[in-house]
């Protein structure tokens, strides 16, 4: 009898030790489940905010330092379209369904009398003449923008903080869109400066200089054109001259030519009337390089700044590249 009552007992206890660590694994199962869940859970919220800081830093921002000349353009004139209204907004407007064109005319063809020195650029989304007007000082991010309608200064600022107020807002990707259609050194129907001829002056500019050359020399790869006629030079940097045969005169838009031998090549310099050849001169060589016709354009101490090309495609081909006979 007392030998049943041992085995009945440990039977029972048996049972209660079973019993307890079946509720322990259940116990433990559930709690790695609840973590399981959680570090899921943990996971998808990682997930979700790693996907919408990656949605937060596909804006690409604007940057004053790394500006060609149709991207300063069309900064300038979404900046002033949102400063100013009138007729930027007019133009900015009209530019999204078209082009942004974009003249350059002399102070005195736009009756500007600030003290501003250089060309008046003339924005205009029609192809008409406008009052939306800036003008230019200074180099990189730190150039400084006056911006007229019309005669009137509205203010000067500086690209640097032109740019910071468009990215503030948002609009990298609207001035972007304006500067793929944006062109510079246009004619703007009711130009009074478009309505002047030189046709019944001599020529002063050498046939070999004359015509549309292209140059890619411009250390982002994009094209700068560069055009000369008998009497006028213009190109994308928005230097624009009407040439004449001596230096008489002070007017902003003209100037005269010099022929010059730097470097034993002969350079043809164009200087602003009453001031003589040297720094700030424009240097322009006819040349040749690969077996095409080129123009070298260079420094007064002969440092060549950019090769021109016939054709855009010859300027792409031969984008950035030094040649043994220039000096760099």
């Amino acid at each position: 009898m007392k030998h049943k009552l041992t085995v009945l007992v440990a039977i029972s206890a048996a049972l209660t030790l079973a019993g307890c660590s079946q509720t322990t694994q259940s116990n433990t199962q559930s709690s790695q489940s609840k973590t399981s869940k959680v570090a899921k859970n943990s996971s998808d919220n990682s997930s979700t905010s790693t996907a919408s800081s990656k949605n937060k830093d596909t804006y690409t921002k604007l940057s004053a330092s790394k500006m060609d000349y149709k991207t300063t353009a069309s900064a300038i004139a979404v900046y002033a379209a949102q400063k100013y209204g009138d007729t930027w907004e007019i133009a900015v407007n009209a530019a999204k369904q078209g082009n942004l064109g974009v003249a350059f005319r002399s102070k005195d063809a736009t009756g500007i009398t600030s003290d501003n020195s250089g060309y008046v650029y003339e924005v205009s989304g029609t192809g008409k003449s406008s009052n939306a007007r800036y003008m230019l000082a200074g180099d990189g991010a730190n150039k400084q923008v006056t911006i007229f309608v019309k005669q009137r200064n509205l203010g000067t600022t500086s690209l640097k903080d032109i740019v910071a107020y468009l990215n503030q807002k948002k609009d990298a990707d609207l001035v972007k869109q304006l500067a793929e259609k944006t062109q510079l050194n246009v004619k703007l129907e009711g130009d009074e400066d478009a309505q002047k001829t030189t046709t019944t002056s001599a020529s002063v500019i050498p046939s070999s200089l004359q015509g549309t050359w292209y140059t890619a020399d411009t250390g982002n790869g994009n094209i700068d054109t560069l055009t000369v006629t008998d009497n006028k030079i213009n190109d994308e940097a928005g230097f624009s001259m009407n040439v004449k045969a001596k230096n008489s005169g002070s007017s902003t838009s003209d100037g005269y030519m010099k022929q010059t031998t730097i470097n034993g090549i002969s350079f043809y310099s164009f200087t602003n009337m009453g001031q003589t050849p040297g720094q700030g001169s424009t240097y322009l060589a006819p040349h040749t390089e690969n077996g095409q016709s080129v123009i070298v354009s260079a420094n007064s101490n002969g440092r060549t700044n950019a090769v021109y090309w016939k054709s855009e495609a010859l300027a792409k081909k031969n984008s950035n590249k030094q040649f043994s006979d220039l000096k760099y």
